[in-house]
């Protein structure tokens, strides 16, 4: 996303702390039991969708010694309005709600279930490979919906998360979703779903899907909000069948976060993210990777920053994600509040493979890496509220918008 401006105001009611020691840059010691909520209103806009409204809550509930928390529920509601030349269109919508509950069983099980609905009338879709292009069509001065298309979606997820009594824990998931994609006239979507010509892709129906995952996880982070050592694997195998096109295919992903103190108040973090998809898979699945919790791969905030969401896709791809992060000051409070400001550098690479073949046109023949580098702050609202906001450049962001060469994101939580 291709930010021009936006503003942030932040409200909160929040009860249930101690009182704060005499030294004001001291320990914060917080009651063992108490109830934490965050709210943030959000105001932005981008060259795509431009103005966003909306605002994203957080509810977390701290109970004894349960780690990180007993649960923790998260409402995010957005959307977006712009004027263009073809008149004022609601944009963008973008809804959440997530429960996630580590303590059922005396600890013995997590669970994590999100419900989700996405409705973009300009997602991206260039192509399938490394080394798709952008094109003006003859006689065109704009890409208007050139490469773009209607996303429209519905998710229910779930993830239980079982403790062995080891270091390994075993991981199930079920994903239930709709899909309702829509190509426009004239766009490289509409061409690669064109049955007279065979088709280069499938998806371009509407779909009920049903996905199952099995794996394991490692995690030995010393804290879920702002870790400073530890890693955390998460290593699955996922089966999707679909009720149109004959979509059913398989995943192998991996997700392998590590975290360690440089000194002082600096945390180098890394991420490899690896997937491997078979079978017959819709276009919009070859825009994502995970097995656990499918993100958008390569671009967008979780994926390669500052590279356009949608801009490679295929049915391999890889990522690698390199932070420093540094919280150099205290905790402080405001009007009862505690925060706590943090910064991040990054530098963020990864590659699509259109298929299996070792040669591929599709993918070029060179490295074809692509990148992102650049930074940004976030925000720690007392303990389980976190938001950030980065900005990346990217060669690639210039596909979105030639004048601003920049993807800037503003998101709850750190990047892994």
């Amino acid at each position: 996303m291709c930010v021009t401006a936006f503003a942030l105001v932040m409200l909160s009611a929040n009860a249930g702390y101690a009182s704060e020691p005499n030294a004001p840059d001291g320990p914060l010691p917080l009651k063992p039991r108490r109830y934490e909520f965050a709210g943030f209103p959000i105001l932005g806009g981008s060259t795509d969708i431009g103005v966003q409204f909306g605002g994203a809550a957080t509810l977390t509930r701290f109970f004894d010694g349960a780690l990180p928390y007993l649960w923790n529920i998260d409402l995010l509601l957005s959307a977006s309005l712009k004027d263009d030349e073809t008149g004022f269109h609601l944009v963008q919508q973008s809804h959440v709600l997530r429960l996630d509950a580590p303590g059922l069983f005396g600890g013995e099980a997590r669970l994590d279930a999100r419900a989700t609905y996405l409705r973009t009338i300009n997602a991206g879709y260039y192509g399938l490979g490394n080394a798709t292009a952008v094109q003006l069509l003859p006689g065109q001065t704009s890409l208007g919906r050139r490469y773009q298309y209607l996303q429209q979606e519905g998710w229910l997820r779930t993830i239980a998360r079982l403790r062995t009594g080891t270091l390994v824990d075993l991981a199930l998931a079920g994903n239930l979703r709709y899909e309702a994609p829509a190509a426009y006239v004239g766009s490289k979507l509409a061409a690669d779903l064109d049955t007279r010509s065979g088709p280069a892709v499938v998806g371009g129906q509407s779909a009920l899907l049903g996905s199952f995952t099995a794996g394991a996880m490692i995690d030995t982070r010393d804290s879920e909000f702002v870790t400073t050592q530890g890693i955390f694997y998460q290593l699955g195998i996922a089966a999707t069948a679909g009720s149109a096109e004959g979509v059913a295919n398989g995943e192998l992903a991996a997700v392998l976060s590590h975290y360690a103190p440089l000194g002082g108040p600096f945390v180098f973090a890394s991420r490899i993210f690896a997937s491997f998809r078979f079978g017959r898979v819709p276009f919009y699945d070859l825009q994502t990777g995970g097995a656990f919790e499918p993100e958008s791969l390569l671009g967008g905030d979780q994926g390669v920053r500052g590279v356009p969401i949608g801009r490679y896709a295929g049915l391999i791809k890889a990522v690698a994600n390199v932070e420093v992060r540094c919280t150099p000051f205290p905790r402080f409070r405001v009007l009862g509040e505690r925060f706590r400001v943090g910064t991040t550098t990054f530098l963020d690479a990864g590659r699509v493979w259109s298929d299996y073949s070792a040669i591929s046109a599709a993918d070029g023949t060179s490295l074809g890496l692509k990148y992102g580098i650049g930074g940004g702050i976030f925000i720690q609202w007392g303990e389980a509220a976190i938001f950030r906001m980065e900005a990346a450049y990217s060669p690639d962001a210039v596909s979105e918008n030639p004048g601003f060469p920049l993807g800037i994101y503003v998101s709850d939580g750190l990047m892994f």
